[in-house]
Parts: C-alpha cells; sequence; structure tokens
C-alpha cells in the first residue's frame, strides 16, 4: 500500500528508499518464511485462550440444574419435588431459552403442596404471576446433576450471579490491554524475540494456574495475567512481521497472520472432546505452548531493532543467515553500511513523539475519530460473535464454533482482495458489513418453534454472514489504517486505535446477559453497530484510496474496439510517415505489434495528443536510429 493514498489536502507521499537491510533480506523468501510460520502458530494459542470461555462455562442442558427446595421443605423425597413428568416441569422447559431463564425459579404451588404436608397450614406466602405460566417464586437452591465439571457448576454462576461469566471474559480484554501498552514499552529494552519467549513462558504457567485454582477471585485473576502474557507474545510476533517483510509481501503477511487464528477456532472443538472438566481444558491448552518454547529457537529478531540499540554483530550475522538461504546478494562493505544505518536509526529513535502529535490537525480529527469508532465496533463484533455462539445451544457448539472459524477464513480472504485488487477498499468493506447487518435483522422473521437442529442452523446462517463481513474489514483495518496518518505516526495511531478496541472488550461481555430479555437481542445489537461503522468505513473512502490500482474501464464492444483502434492505427501511420524509407514489412511488424490499454481506447478522442502518440514518436525515434547504424 501507498504511505498515503489521498486526494485534496493530503499530498501523495514518496515511497521510502531501499535501506540496507531490505537490500540484503529482500520482501519475502525462505528465511522470512520460517519465521513466518511460527509466529502464525503463536496465534493458534492465542485464539484457544480467547474463546475457551465457549467450553469453560456452557450453558447447561435441560435437567442438568434442578431447584432445591427450601430448608424447612427439605423432608420431601428428592423424586417428589423433581418429578420430572408433571406437566409443569415439561412445560417450562420446552425450550432451552425457557429452561434457562425458569431454572432459578421454585412453582409455588408445588411448594405450598410440600408446606401443607408438613405444617397443615395454609400457603400465604406472596407470588409472582409469570405471563402464561404458572406463579413462581426465586429458587432457595440450585442443584447441579451434570457429568461435565464447568465455571457455572464449579462456582454456581447462574441466576442472578450469571453477570459473572461474562465478568470472566472482561478481565481476559482487560489483560489484553494492560499486555499490550506493556509491550509497547518494553519493546524499547527488551527485544521482539526475547520478549516472545517470555509471553510463551508466562502463558504456560499462569494458563495452568488458571485452570487449577478452586476460587472465582483467583480464577479471573489469572485468566487476567494470561491474556498479559498472551498479549506480549503476539504483539512482539506481529514486531517482528512488519520489520523482515516489506511491500505486498507485508500487505499478504499481516493480513494472513489472522488465519491461523481462524485455525484456532476449528481446531479448539477436537480438543475439548476429549476433556471432560474445564481444568484439564486449561492444563491442556497452556501445556502446548511447550512446543512452541523449544520451536523459539528458530524465530529471527528484528533486524532493524538490533541496529536501533548498536547491536551491529548480531545484526550482521543475521542478515548473512537470511542472505544464504534467499539466496541474495551481499555488498562488501555490508558491516560498514549497517553502522551508518545504525548511527541513523539511533538519531531517529532520539527524536521524541507523543500522542498528541497524532491529533495535531494534519489529518482531520474527524477522521480520526471515526478509524477509533470503526476499530471499536469491529473489534466488539470480532469478540462477541463467538462468545455469543453457545447461545445458539450446548448440542451443536462444536460445529458451530469450526463454523465460525471457517467463515472468518472467508472474510479474510476476502479483505485480503479488497486490499490488493479494489481502488475503494474502505468503500467496499463498509458495504459489506451495512449488508451484513441489515440482513441480519431477517433473523427476527424465524418462526418461534422449537431451538431444534434446523432452527438452530437457521439461526447460524445469519452469524456467518455478519461474521464474514466483519472479519474482511478488520483485514482491511488491520493493513490500511496507518495510511491516514505520516509514517512517523503510525505506531502511536495503530497503538491508540487498538487500546480503545480493547478497552470496548472490557464492557462489551456483558451483552451475552441480554438473553433473559430474549435470545435474539444480542445479535440485534451486534448487527446495529455493524451496519452503522460500516457507514463510517464509508465516510473514510471519501479521503483514501488505493491508488496503486487502476481503474476499470467500461468494456468496449467490438464495434467500438474496431473503430478505436482504426483511428490509432491511421494517427500511427501520420507519425510514422517520417519512417519512410523503412520496409513494408518492419512498419507491418509495427502496427501488428503495438498494444494499448482500454483506457485509451475510450480516451483517444478526448486526448488528440495522447500518450500513445508519443510513444509512437519514441518508438520511431528509436527504430530510426536503429535503422542509420545498419546503414553505417
Amino acid at each position: 500500500m501507498p504511505d498515503s493514498q489521498s486526494t485534496g489536502s493530503f499530498p501523495r507521499k514518496s515511497s521510502p528508499e531501499l535501506d540496507v537491510v531490505e537490500q540484503v533480506n529482500g520482501s519475502f523468501g525462505r528465511w522470512q518464511l520460517r519465521t513466518i510460520l511460527l509466529i502464525f502458530l503463536c496465534k493458534i494459542p492465542s485464539a484457544w485462550f480467547t474463546t475457551i470461555i465457549i467450553y469453560t462455562a456452557p450453558y447447561p442442558w435441560k435437567g442438568e440444574l434442578v431447584c432445591h427446595p427450601a430448608d424447612w421443605n427439605v423432608s420431601r423425597s428428592q423424586g417428589d419435588h423433581v418429578d420430572r413428568n408433571h406437566a409443569l416441569w415439561q412445560d417450562a422447559r420446552s425450550t432451552d431459552r425457557l429452561f434457562n431463564v425458569d431454572v432459578c425459579n421454585a412453582y409455588s404451588d408445588s411448594l405450598a403442596r410440600g408446606f401443607v404436608r408438613r405444617h397443615g397450614q395454609e400457603w400465604n406466602a406472596s407470588e409472582s404471576q409469570e405471563l402464561g405460566g404458572p406463579p413462581s417464586l426465586p429458587c432457595a437452591h440450585v442443584e447441579h446433576r451434570t457429568d461435565y465439571k464447568s465455571l457455572i457448576s464449579q462456582f454456581d454462576l447462574i441466576c442472578s450471579r450469571r453477570v459473572l461469566v461474562a465478568l470472566t471474559q472482561s478481565f481476559h480484554a482487560l489483560g489484553a490491554l494492560i499486555g499490550g501498552l506493556m509491550a509497547h514499552s518494553a519493546l524499547k529494552k527488551i527485544s521482539p524475540r526475547r520478549l516472545m519467549l517470555l509471553g510463551m513462558i508466562g502463558q504456560i504457567f499462569c494458563g495452568n494456574l488458571t485452570g487449577l485454582v478452586d476460587t472465582y477471585q483467583l480464577h479471573i485473576y489469572f485468566r487476567c495475567l494470561t491474556s498479559i502474557f498472551c498479549a506480549l507474545m503476539y504483539t512482539s510476533g506481529q514486531f517482528i512481521l512488519n520489520d523482515i517483510t516489506s511491500g505486498k509481501a507485508r500487505i499478504i503477511v499481516v493480513t494472513l497472520s489472522e488465519l491461523f487464528w481462524s485455525m484456532g477456532l476449528v481446531l479448539l472443538p477436537a480438543i475439548s472432546i476429549y476433556f471432560d472438566n474445564w481444568s484439564y481444558l486449561y492444563v491442556a491448552i497452556s501445556s502446548s505452548l511447550i512446543v512452541l518454547v523449544w520451536l523459539h529457537r528458530w524465530i529471527a529478531d528484528a533486524p532493524r531493532w538490533l541496529l536501533r540499540h548498536k547491536r551491529v554483530e548480531a545484526a550482521l550475522r543475521q542478515l548473512l543467515e537470511s542472505a544464504t538461504y534467499n539466496n541474495q546478494k551481499v555488498p562488501l562493505t555490508l558491516d560498514v553500511q549497517l553502522t551508518m544505518y545504525a548511527n541513523d536509526l539511533d538519531q531517529k529513535s532520539k527524536q521524541k513523539h507523543s500522542y498528541c502529535q497524532v491529533w495535531d490537525g494534519e489529518t482531520k480529527r474527524s477522521q480520526l475519530v471515526y478509524i477509533h469508532l470503526i476499530w471499536g465496533g469491529a473489534m466488539v463484533l470480532y469478540n462477541i460473535i463467538l462468545l455469543m455462539i453457545r447461545n445458539l445451544g450446548a448440542e451443536q457448539v462444536h460445529v458451530n464454533t469450526a463454523a465460525m472459524g471457517f467463515a472468518e477464513m472467508v472474510g479474510i480472504f476476502v479483505g485480503l482482495y479488497l486490499i490488493l485488487y479494489t481502488r475503494r477498499h474502505w468503500r467496499w468493506a463498509g458495504n459489506l458489513m451495512i449488508m451484513a447487518g441489515l440482513s441480519t435483522y431477517l433473523v427476527w422473521l424465524l418462526p418461534e418453534t422449537e431451538r431444534n437442529s434446523r432452527r438452530v442452523g437457521l439461526e447460524l446462517v445469519f452469524w456467518l454472514l455478519l461474521k464474514i463481513g466483519n472479519s474482511a474489514s478488520i483485514a482491511v483495518l488491520t493493513t490500511c489504517t496507518s495510511e491516514i496518518v505520516s509514517k512517523e505516526k503510525r505506531v502511536l495511531l495503530m497503538l491508540s486505535v487498538i487500546s480503545f478496541s480493547r478497552v470496548c472488550l472490557v464492557f462489551c461481555p456483558l451483552l451475552s446477559c441480554l438473553t433473559v430479555i430474549h435470545h435474539l437481542v444480542p445479535i440485534t445489537i451486534l448487527a446495529t453497530m455493524g451496519w452503522v461503522y460500516g457507514l463510517a468505513l464509508r465516510r473514510l473512502n471519501r479521503y483514501y484510496w488505493n491508488t496503486e490500482q487502476p481503474q476499470i474501464s467500461q468494456v468496449p464492444t467490438p464495434n467500438t474496439y474496431r473503430r478505436q483502434s482504426a483511428i490509432i492505427l491511421r494517427r500511427c501511420s501520420t507519425v510514422s510517415s517520417d519512417c519512410s524509407a523503412y520496409s513494408n514489412e518492419l512498419l507491418s511488424n509495427f502496427e501488428r505489434n503495438m498494444a494499448v490499454s482500454i483506457a485509451d481506447i475510450w480516451h483517444i478522442n478526448f486526448h488528440p495528443s495522447s500518450e500513445i502518440e508519443l510513444a509512437v514518436d519514441r518508438n520511431c525515434g528509436e527504430a530510426h536510429r536503429a535503422h542509420s547504424s545498419e546503414t553505417i
């Protein structure tokens, strides 16, 4: 992508000169591929830790939670107060949605019968009349009757404490926010490669403790710490990717890095099948990072970071290895050039850039506000859509999660196509989100039937549409956000928008609690958020676009092509009248081999002195000089 793709008050910036690191490394090669694949693998456990809440806190199935009566009613036999053949039981649990709501209440008529049987008195307790249902009272105690031990059964996170499930994910988002800020500061002193290793080791230690502790407060504390180390790992990995690649290869690498996140979503259901305890699942995911710690030795460091910190010998050793694997030529004065380049980087690093410079007015502040709001909405959709997939039912949660992973892969490739082959990538990304958001409203037209596999599949279609559009827009945002500011402000802008989006993620898991109103309320809110930030993406399209991609002209008809090409050939024959000394064979070959673009065919009538005639003059001049040399 060009440094700036703007019009009006935003002039285009020339591409930077080729430095010695890029000259030796090249834009992409075997040496970069090895490091890139290893860093991509680190995305998989990060995806596991983000979405593990789907399998460690699943909604209970019908019959797994039973309302236990109050202490004065314990003399009743278990079969008496838990009669599953009772009509009230069957009516209340006809759907998962009613089950999730009504399991927290005990029916007052059954409690009254037990009270009268024991005490011989009339039942006079206050009763809350439900619409279309029997009167009920809050349940005194809930029994967990499930073989799978989850967070919900371990810490009794149901009824009034249901919000604590969302709080768990909020602390994970808080850890990502803190970890990103810590990584930005730590990279000034610690090399990206070493910081990545520290993140891996911290994930192994804190991840295992997250699954082994038996207190909810300790669980969310270690989950926050695990998220911090996750952020340290993939932030330093992203730093290395940006440093060892360049040009179009960097665009493709940065965009496809999210592909391995999607692979993690596809693999997580397979892992969860083999573990029937949430603690074991945490231990299995955390222990898998030991493989990445062993593979860490083959991850390269960022050469420019080494030069910026006067580690010329280490950078030289790394560039020689790169040139060997990529079969690149090496300057004979490479060590001298690296020393000079290190001094230049050191001088640039001493120039202080404050966050306020991003808002200095060079880029319109309204556009900066737009990009922050877009990032906030996009990241909320990106994460909450995954977490809310468990609302579609526990029976299909494995298939639904894998489907979300595949939908995300499709969205990534759609976003990559928009970046590489369209001029107006902001507009197209906005159009996708607007269409996906508005079409999601159609989910309300589905009939209110029992949530069987067919009904869940129909709802899943709308979730997948929203996920594809959101993943495509995330790909465009990740690659193209920095183009709206100058080069020296890009790091601060990306830090600002990512931090703002993570602040939004701290509060957005609470949306899952709105299912007590209606199970379609959260997806409706997400759809609204999607088409609103799609409009904001279209707003940015007025100022930025890919000027390197030519505008597609209208396809000419065969008759138009013949007419316009005849005009071009006639003008060429007029221009080439000075070349009459040439043989007829040379002139015929010249006309037969000449090719023009479709844009020149359309514009030939409006630009008589077009570039075609200049090209013909230049070709004739070269041919005349060649003919003169042959004559001599």
